[in-house]
């Protein structure tokens, strides 16, 4: 099944747009999101108006040796100015099926491993309107009462952390983004709202989520570990 990705770049961009386009261990957050999401038909890039410069000068050249010879197609498309998140979701929805597939993918988790990927489209492709990959959590969880005094131990076995990418039927986005009232799109928060039940696939542990240019350092490291494992 072929599935199309969604990367939005809204105005108010966290990280900083200069963050985006800075390479880390040899790429930059932007080209490495589109590596690894070369197991996808097409990725959608829409950014806000007034990032567009910045956003097209940095993907001619990382795009095209993405797309070569691998049935991928790249589309990058302009929002409204002072676009928000969920207006780029909007402007990217404008552009797909209402019955295909959808991976929404977020700026601020780089490292997209291509198995990770393969794994949410198969949920999807079975029938999954809502698919999200999931960690066990692994740290010691504390309930804390008003005084910030920890009251109990919260026991981990019931709990997952959420990764990006997430897939979705662009008709379920398209449903989610009518219930949005802040303009945030806060996907994981209006698909439980919404009373859907995802459908939850084994996450990736090398998916990291970063605040750069800050996690710069770490990112770095954690991709270098992934490319020279222990032991190897």
């Amino acid at each position: 099944m072929n599935v199309t990705a969604i990367l939005p770049l809204p105005a108010d961009l966290d990280p900083r747009p200069e963050a985006v386009f800075t390479p880390v261990a040899g790429m930059s957050p932007l080209s490495r999101i589109l590596e690894g999401l070369r197991p996808c038909a097409e990725v959608v890039v829409v950014t806000a108006w007034e990032l567009m410069p910045s956003v097209r000068a940095a993907l001619p050249d990382r795009a095209g040796e993405i797309a070569a010879g691998q049935g991928f197609s790249l589309k990058l498309v302009a929002a409204e100015p002072a676009a928000g998140r969920a207006q780029c979701v909007a402007a990217a929805l404008a552009e797909i099926d209402r019955d295909a597939p959808v991976l929404l993918h977020d700026i601020e988790w780089p490292v997209v491993p291509p198995n990770l990927v393969d794994r949410i489209r198969d949920a999807l492709t079975e029938g999954a309107s809502a698919a999200w990959p999931t960690l066990p959590v692994t740290d010691s969880v504390k309930a804390v009462d008003a005084a910030g005094s920890v009251t109990a131990t919260v026991d981990r076995a019931m709990l997952r952390s959420v990764q990006y990418p997430r897939g979705y039927a662009a008709g379920t986005l398209t449903t989610l983004l009518a219930e949005d009232t802040d303009g945030t799109f806060d996907d994981l928060a209006l698909t439980l709202s919404a009373g859907l039940r995802p459908t939850l696939v084994e996450g990736d542990a090398e998916a990291v989520t970063v605040e750069l240019p800050r996690d710069s350092g770490y990112l770095s490291a954690v991709l270098q570990s992934a490319q020279n494992p222990p032991g190897r």
